[in-house]
């Protein structure tokens, strides 16, 4: 398998003559076995991103790789499994012969048997009710014009899981679904990633959907893919941390690395330190502030900052100002 799952590079496009720019030189590899979340606000681009990735969509500028080869603008690659918006079905067939039109589409050898693995990973199988009888979460024959948006929500999952893709593009599958299912279906796509190797790209505005199941994050504002980081760059971000505020900064900084090398000082904008250890663990404030008394440095404010992931993610979206290292 290709080490980047999808590449892209300066993917743009436009509506209305150019007066809207959907999305802005947008550069990005997703790592091949990840689960990448698509962070950001309604309207940042996200799902027009994935349908110039899927092919749905015709590029005004740049280019687009699946697992290593280049597609040609509006070239859809069989090895994808795509949800992007509302999933396309026919509203007058149920569930299952939904599938199966889509399974005999693909060819796949044993249609009937793929369709019922299909539902079974989405929750829309049989199972066993509290009263010990079985029943179907949808009723069979029931058209899928009459069933829940949630319903709707997870046939569209199944139908992207058909033909076993080894990427998934999958735009707010959560949407509509109620907090156990949207659970089961999180632990669908980390199960994918870990036990089967499918890269998971799904894209999402409420970040509790992300925060438990991605390796990878891409921030989109605006059009534009504005950052990139891995999951253990976002925990260091949200590790706890020391505030300080001191006379002298840079002697601080100095005195720090010298008497304490374990610990992280940044200096922020505002002159202010942050002190972090390793690990994520809350730096010793006792030995911190004798250190830099002996120094000679007053330390005119102490607080301790516990930020968490949804924070750091807001942050990051909103745009505002970045730490800078020294």
């Amino acid at each position: 398998m290709a080490a980047s799952a999808i590449k892209t590079s300066g993917l743009s496009k436009s509506f209305g003559r150019g007066a809207v720019r959907a999305v802005r030189d947008v550069s990005l590899e997703v790592p091949a076995g990840s689960v990448f979340g698509l962070v950001g606000k309604n309207g940042a681009g996200k799902s027009t991103l994935l349908k110039l990735i899927s092919g749905l969509m015709r590029q005004d500028a740049g280019t687009v790789s699946v697992l290593g080869r280049q597609l040609r603008p509006c070239e859809s690659d069989p090895r994808l499994g795509v949800l992007v918006e509302a999933p396309g079905v026919y509203g007058r067939l149920d569930a299952f012969e939904n599938l199966m039109n889509r399974a005999l589409v693909l060819g796949l050898p044993d249609p009937h048997r793929a369709c019922r693995e299909a539902l079974a990973a989405v929750g829309l199988d049989e199972r066993t009710a509290g009263d010990g009888r079985r029943r179907l979460l949808w009723p069979r024959g029931t058209y899928v014009d009459d069933l829940s948006s949630g319903q709707r929500q997870r046939l569209g999952v199944a139908l992207a899981l058909l033909g076993s893709p080894e990427v998934l593009l999958l735009d707010e599958p959560l949407n509509g679904i109620d907090p156990a299912g949207a659970a089961e279906l999180r632990d669908l796509f980390a199960r994918l990633s870990r036990e089967r190797g499918v890269t998971v790209v799904v894209s999402s505005h409420v970040l509790s959907h992300l925060e438990r199941i991605c390796t990878h994050y891409g921030i989109m504002r605006g059009g534009a893919l504005t950052r990139t980081l891995t999951a253990e760059e976002l925990a260091d971000a949200c590790a706890t941390y020391l505030m300080l505020r001191v006379d002298a900064p840079e002697r601080a900084v100095a005195v720090l690395a010298e008497e304490l090398p374990g610990l992280t000082v940044r200096v922020l904008p505002d002159d202010a330190l942050r002190v972090s250890a390793p690990g994520g663990g809350e730096p010793d404030r006792a030995v911190l502030s004798q250190v830099l008394l002996a120094a000679g440095i007053a330390v005119t404010e102490l607080s301790v900052s516990r930020p968490d992931l949804e924070a750091e993610l807001v942050r990051a979206i909103d745009g505002a100002p970045g730490e800078k290292d020294r």
